[in-house]
């Protein structure tokens, strides 16, 4: 058992399964739009802020550490979105664990313990993706939109009274999916 693991559980608690994202695509079908989408936006950030720094050079209205400091400013929200989901890739792939014990259902993401109270009745909902593996919804996040999957694996659906009791969450692009519904019971 993974000693990050090990180190969360309850008093009493066993682990039932564990496993972590298996590699995939950046570009799957449900979130190639929206990356693509951002990238464009981005760039369209990028030509104007261009513009206007050399609008701005040429005719002396801004000093041109003025001028910088605008194209800094207005650069880093692009910047940050287009590489968001080079990051969130990172995060699944390399600082990711999921498990399933007797008392929760257990994200471990980048050292933060995100868990769903394991009760008769959660609701649940497995996605099929096109490379044969899948992801497992659990509570709130079943019904949520596919193009948010990653987004929803990394941060989960928060409770607002609770840090890491959760309204939902996700194990991204595991391994037969479906098979770990008997694992609720």
């Amino acid at each position: 058992m993974d000693t990050r693991l090990k180190n969360i559980l309850w008093e009493g608690e066993e682990v039932r399964w564990s496993g972590r994202p298996k590699p995939f695509s950046l570009f799957d079908h449900d979130s190639k739009n929206s990356i693509l989408l951002t990238w464009i936006v981005s760039a369209l950030v990028l030509a104007a802020v261009i513009v206007l720094m050399v609008f701005s050079s040429i005719t002396g209205t801004r000093s041109f550490t003025d001028v910088l400091i605008m194209a800094i400013v207005a650069l880093f929200l692009p910047v940050a979105l287009s590489a968001r989901p080079f990051m969130d890739k990172k995060c699944l792939e390399k600082n990711t664990l999921y498990a399933i014990t007797n008392f929760r259902i257990i994200a471990l993401v980048k050292g933060e313990v995100m868990y769903l109270p394991l009760v008769k009745g959660i609701k649940t909902a497995v996605q099929s993706h096109e490379d044969g593996f899948g992801s497992l919804r659990f509570g709130e996040l079943v019904g949520k939109p596919a193009k948010k999957s990653r987004d929803h694996a990394v941060i989960g659906m928060r409770n607002v009274d609770s840090r890491e009791d959760m309204a939902g969450l996700m194990f991204y692009h595991i391994d037969q999916p479906g098979q770990l519904l008997r694992y609720l019971a």
